[in-house]
């Protein structure tokens, strides 16, 4: 790293040294919004509604992955660059324990419930093997953790190769990714051609390589915690910016990607910026502080859930089934609730990361 980062890293871990300590409530709120999103991209019906409030929500679904991977590494920054083994291993295994707990936990149910039912439910140990491999058969939302594990692995190997010029080769992954995407190449093709329907794990970790690379990026500067000093400044520019790329498009829209383009990139940093300034006078009430622990706990829960909930329970819920908006807030209180009483039993025990 280079010396103006240090300086600059050091000034303000001396002034704000306590505040960096504090949790986030602003950034937990948005993970809470972001899990709900994921719902509506996946199950809502873009038909079964003409309210406008709603529209705006939907259409602006595809900020949640972007927005998460951003979050993530923004706070993994400083433990990627201790390269402490131990951090990292703690993390992966915090990562692995709702990956494979699930898989094992659905799999088993789905042949309990084809086998008293006659349902026709993913069951085979084919797709229970591509599942714990590639993330993404009969939960396919486990690809998000899969790829998280994969690039923190690189991360970590990169700043351990590369040490202080680790900063240069991430910034030139970054404009090779964005350089490939604007030049209309479809890398999509490539993985197809090469895996195959397995291509669906790399086509996504390409993909998402520019907001972990923006998040560990901001997370090395702690941009966010400077921007606490400039919070009206802060708030005010990135509503701006987030609505000027809405309205115009800076760059243009790129398809055949995930999750394409800078425009996205952008406006998911846009939002962390906003969110980040949840007035802290609210977490000093333990009544506040305590309503919003219990509202944004289990988010990566939901995140882990909503597809086999939605898959179990569209049968008993008619506006699950129709894909209504309130039938998506029917589904993620379902994913609540199944992740507030599993993390009630299992709290103490490394199983309440299923859940948390």
């Amino acid at each position: 790293m280079n010396n103006s980062y240090l300086k600059l890293k050091n000034i303000f871990l001396k002034k704000n040294e306590k505040k960096l300590k504090e949790y986030n409530y602003g950034l937990a709120i948005l993970k809470t919004i972001l899990a709900f999103l994921v719902i509506v991209a996946h199950d809502f019906n873009f038909e079964s509604t003409k309210n406008k409030a709603i529209i705006f929500i939907t259409t602006n679904r595809k900020h949640h992955v972007p927005s998460f991977y951003i979050m993530s590494f923004y706070f993994m920054a400083d433990n990627l660059l201790s390269l402490n083994f131990k951090i990292l291993l703690k993390r992966l295994r915090r990562l692995l324990i709702p990956y494979i707990g699930w898989p094992i936990i659905f799999y088993s149910l789905n042949h309990f419930i084809n086998s008293i039912f006659n349902k026709n439910l993913p069951a085979s140990f084919e797709e229970f093997k591509m599942q714990i491999l590639l993330g993404n058969k009969f939960i396919h939302p486990l690809w998000f953790q899969c790829d998280l594990m994969i690039l923190t692995v690189l991360f970590f190997t990169i700043i351990f190769i590369f040490k202080k010029h680790s900063f240069l080769i991430f910034e030139i992954l970054l404009i090779l990714i964005y350089a490939v995407e604007y030049s209309g190449y479809d890398y999509t093709i490539f993985f197809q051609r090469y895996l195959g329907d397995d291509k669906y794990l790399l086509f996504y970790l390409v993909g998402s390589i520019p907001f972990t690379i923006t998040g560990f990026i901001l997370g090395s500067y702690k941009v966010i915690d400077i921007l606490q000093v400039h919070k009206v400044k802060t708030f005010v520019l990135s509503l701006l910016l987030y609505k000027l790329i809405a309205d115009y498009s800076i760059f243009r829209i790129i398809k055949n990607y995930p999750y394409p383009g800078i425009d996205l990139n952008v406006q998911s940093s846009c939002l962390v910026f906003i969110f980040s300034l949840f007035p802290s006078y609210y977490t000093t009430n333990k009544y506040m502080t305590k309503f919003l622990i219990y509202l944004t706990n289990y988010t990566a829960g939901v995140f882990y859930l909503h597809v086999p909930i939605h898959r179990y329970f569209r049968g008993c819920f008619y506006n699950i089934k129709k894909g209504t908006f309130f039938g998506m807030i029917q589904e993620y209180l379902i994913c609540y609730f199944f992740c507030f009483f599993g993390m009630s039993i299992f709290r103490k025990t490394s199983l309440r990361y299923m859940f948390c």
